[in-house]
């Protein structure tokens, strides 16, 4: 017994562990993450410059469009997470189109993920203004933000879709208007639609606390919820707004405006319908909707002074009988607002002439 111990003291007083495997491991896995570490680096520089490349090649090739797309300085940073592609005083301008719309931002950026460059968050924390084709004798609808953030998502075929949300946006064209916040949506296909069977422009906003420059009595200063979407069908092409405009009427382009949601003091409203033009170039449509809130406009009315009690319950008597209860219960009277030759009519009663658009 004391011999067999001895021997198995002995034998582990000999043993010499081999550490030379381990090592070997943690080296090969270190060589491995350093590869991978490089080869993903050496993926992200490349794809950043030839972003950078691309950026510089699509503003190229829009010229041709007559579209200029400017900055002063690009930069692609954000690794190793990130692609993010920051433009300093970035502008756009149409030159297609005369006059010429503009978009102009002091600092634009766009980050994506390096393996998904398909969806770019977008961010202009200084907001952007610019201004859209005025009409003959007008000044250009004038816009502005000041901060915006959205994505931008490109489609496989070329198309691309966009959502943006704007705080304290501002609408000036005469009079003007002040908007809290928007979301706005835009849809864009690869190709313009040119018929019915391919997919159209759409566009749909959604605006909250539209703050006017006139209070219109009894409804106030402020429409505290517009929403509308609409889909533009047919091409647009370029040149003159006139003759732009004479081209796509004749091959039948027209919107088709499909919700339209206003709620506006005591005024609920909603809508859908289509729009063209006729051969003045003057607009022509016809829309189906219901109105909410009839009752609390004659009471203010009558308080205000601009409606006679009498009157204002004769009115009230003749809409009652036309309402009935809407989907949350209050009443609403559904009825057509429609434009054709040059007069606006809501049912079969005339409101009045509808304002002339000089295109020229």
């Amino acid at each position: 017994m004391r011999f067999a111990w001895a021997l198995a003291v002995a034998e582990l007083d000999g043993y010499k562990p081999d550490m030379r495997r381990p090592m070997r491991l943690g080296l090969a896995i270190l060589a491995a993450l350093l590869v991978i570490a490089g080869a993903y680096s050496a993926y992200w520089f490349i794809v950043a410059g030839r972003i950078k490349e691309g950026v510089a090649a699509w503003a190229q090739s829009a010229r041709a469009e007559k579209i200029d797309v400017s900055w002063r300085q690009i930069r692609v940073k954000g690794y190793p997470a990130d692609l993010r592609v920051e433009l300093e005083a970035a502008a756009l301008r149409d030159d297609g189109l005369i006059p010429a719309p503009e978009l102009r931002a002091p600092f634009l950026a766009g980050t994506a993920r390096p393996w998904d460059l398909a969806d770019w968050q977008l961010t202009a924390p200084e907001g952007f203004s610019g201004e859209l084709v005025g009409l003959s004798g007008h000044k250009p609808l004038e816009m502005s933000a000041d901060n915006a953030d959205g994505v931008v998502a490109i489609e496989p075929d070329g198309g691309w879709k966009l959502w943006l949300r704007s705080q304290n946006a501002k609408i000036q064209a005469g009079e003007g208007a002040q908007i809290g916040s928007a979301d706005t949506w835009v849809i864009v296909p690869q190709k313009p639609s040119s018929g019915p069977t391919e997919p159209p422009m759409a566009l749909a906003v959604n605006a909250h606390q539209v703050r006017l420059s006139t209070r219109i009595e009894p409804l106030g200063d402020t429409i505290d919820d517009l929403d509308f979407g609409f889909t533009v069908n047919g091409v647009i092409p370029r040149g003159k707004l006139a003759q732009a405009m004479a081209a796509w009427r004749d091959a039948g382009g027209m919107i088709e405006l499909d919700n339209l949601h206003l709620r506006w003091g005591g005024l609920g409203a909603t809508a859908t319908g289509t729009i063209a033009l006729d051969q003045k170039l003057q607009p022509i449509g016809g829309f189906s909707g219901a109105i909410q809130g009839y009752d609390q406009i004659l009471t203010a009315l009558v308080q205000s002074g601009r409606l006679r009690a009498t009157d204002a319950g004769l009115a009230r008597i003749a809409l009652t009988m036309l309402a009935k209860a809407g989907p949350d219960g209050r009443p609403e009277i559904r009825t057509a607002f429609t434009i054709q030759n040059g007069e606006m009519f809501l049912g079969p009663a005339k409101l009045g002439k509808t304002p002339h658009i000089n295109w020229d």
